[in-house]
């Protein structure tokens, strides 16, 4: 999904934002990624609270969208 209200610092092309596992402790994160050009701009909320609430709300609403099918 790319967010076109947050912009890279380098290029102003909206950031992508996906969801990543960290490398040694395997916890999950949010991480922010150029669209255009993934060198430019990579950052990453590893705040587990809150990265628990975001994948919460998006498994409800997945399972709101498939009830409405």
């Amino acid at each position: 999904m790319v967010n076109e209200s947050i912009k890279c610092p380098v290029c102003s092309q909206g950031l992508g934002v996906k969801l990543a596992t960290g490398r040694k402790s395997g916890k999950p994160l949010i991480m922010f990624v150029c669209s255009r050009d993934g060198r430019h701009f990579r950052g990453f909320i590893s705040h587990q609270e809150y990265v628990k609430q975001v994948l919460q709300k998006l498994e409800n609403s997945i399972v709101s969208a498939k009830a409405m099918d």
